[in-house]
């Protein structure tokens, strides 16, 4: 009888012992102590360790899908180029191919070697694969400007020469302004008192200009903004609000309403910025100075990414649509979605019904083509694909890491040859 006692007293200190711990552990996951942060990074640097052990992008790798390595299928019947950028062959790089696979030329994007300092970054990363950049854009003198997530923006010439960086937070991916500036998501931690309904500590989202030197003109805080234009029940309609420590808002994306295109949107002024809001399903049009909201729209998109102005008065925008299965298989993956600002009305242009499914639940870029084609980055599973108006496949990269795997993609994006002012562009001294 005393062994029984003994061995129920030794089976209940060990089912207090669990559940104590996992209390702690959702209690500390919940509020992101330094518990949290220490077990989270101690994760992180085994992941890290085994990148560099194995020399191999392992947080950017993703079972293969799609069959193929390269260009599959190129039925475009058009001469431009395509800016691609993603872990490409045996480094994270921007690469300008034609159409046909050949590159034109690339540019190594290591952060530990652009960054000011890898200390700046939200999580400072140990190894150049630990961070990864989204989407590149590319100006006609070859120079590109790339933002490493939660780091830092930098700019490179043609040649890949370091022109400047930012000692400030960015994320998610630059657009250019139309007088050569580049607006962009910034981040900082809040750790002062806020009104209700936000508690600090939390990650802050920030809508952020720079000039075309990569100097800070304009950062304006999401939390002044929505609490500006009366937003508190918006933000509190389902629970009370905790915007914790990993940011609530998630801005992926900011882009101006440039002078040509602004004929086509009576309702908004060039300069107004178009922004994406990914953990809200929300879009806004705010003026120049990111402080009046002059028109929102939550969904039908869930946790979206890159909404962009067009030419026939509609907003287009990647819906993501996760569903918490692999490849969206239950309500059909993500689309890329049309709204127009003016009546609300919105339609699907492809994706989400048989024979247009693809899926990425993280990231994903669209670009309208003049001709009414989409050009699609399904960053998750390492594809770029361009559909005709009618739906049909014309062109297609797998970005095939090794037999098994495929690499993230960040972006790509199409230009006609046209737009470079570059003749040449090989690079005799430096560079890629």
């Amino acid at each position: 009888m005393a062994d029984l006692s003994r061995l129920a007293f030794r089976a209940s200190a060990v089912v207090s012992a669990l559940a104590l711990t996992l209390g702690f552990g959702l209690y500390s996951g919940d509020k992101h102590n330094a518990l949290f942060k220490t077990v989270s990074g101690v994760g992180d640097t085994v992941k890290d360790l085994a990148g560099m052990l194995r020399w191999r992008p392992v947080r950017f790798l993703r079972t293969a899908v799609y069959r193929g390595a390269g260009v599959t299928v190129n039925k475009v019947g058009t001469d431009d180029l395509v800016l691609l950028s993603g872990f490409l062959g045996d480094d994270q790089k921007a690469e300008l191919i034609q159409r046909d696979g050949k590159i034109i030329h690339a540019w190594r994007l290591r952060p530990l070697e652009l960054l000011p300092s890898a200390k700046q970054c939200r999580n400072p990363p140990l190894t150049n694969w630990k961070t990864a950049a989204h989407n590149t854009i590319i100006q006609p003198d070859g120079s590109i400007v790339v933002s490493f997530e939660s780091c830092g923006m930098v700019k490179l010439d043609r040649c890949g020469r370091k022109l400047w960086a930012t000692r400030q937070i960015t994320h998610h991916s630059p657009n250019f302004l139309a007088n050569g500036g580049i607006a962009i998501g910034g981040g900082e931690l809040v750790k002062r008192k806020m009104p209700w309904p936000f508690v600090s500590p939390f990650w802050e989202d920030t809508v952020d200009k720079y000039d075309a030197n990569g100097k800070l003109v304009m950062r304006k805080p999401a939390t002044a903004l929505f609490l500006a234009n009366g937003w508190a029940p918006q933000l509190t309609a389902s629970t009370a609000f905790d915007a914790k420590i990993d940011g609530e808002f998630h801005l992926n994306e900011v882009e101006e309403l440039s002078p040509a295109l602004a004929p086509k949107f009576p309702m908004f002024r060039a300069g107004d910025l178009l922004a994406s809001f990914r953990n809200l399903n929300l879009l806004v049009v705010t003026d120049a100075n990111f402080e009046k909201i002059k028109w929102s729209r939550t969904g039908p998109w869930i946790r979206q990414h890159d909404p962009d102005w067009n030419a026939n008065g509609w907003i287009t925008v990647f819906d993501n649509h996760p569903d918490g299965t692999d490849r969206g298989r239950v309500n059909g993956g993500s689309r890329i979605v049309a709204v127009n600002p003016a009546t609300n009305e919105t339609k699907t242009l492809y994706g989400g019904i048989k024979g247009q499914n693809f899926s990425s639940s993280e990231r994903g870029l669209h670009q309208m083509q003049p001709d009414g084609s989409i050009l699609i980055t399904e960053a998750y599973y390492g594809r770029a694909f361009q559909v005709n108006p009618s739906g049909q496949v014309v062109w297609e990269y797998i970005n095939r890491y090794d037999a098994n795997n495929a690499a993230w993609l960040h972006g790509a994006e199409a230009w006609p040859r046209s737009y470079f002012t570059v003749k040449d562009w090989s690079c005799k001294a430096g560079g890629a």
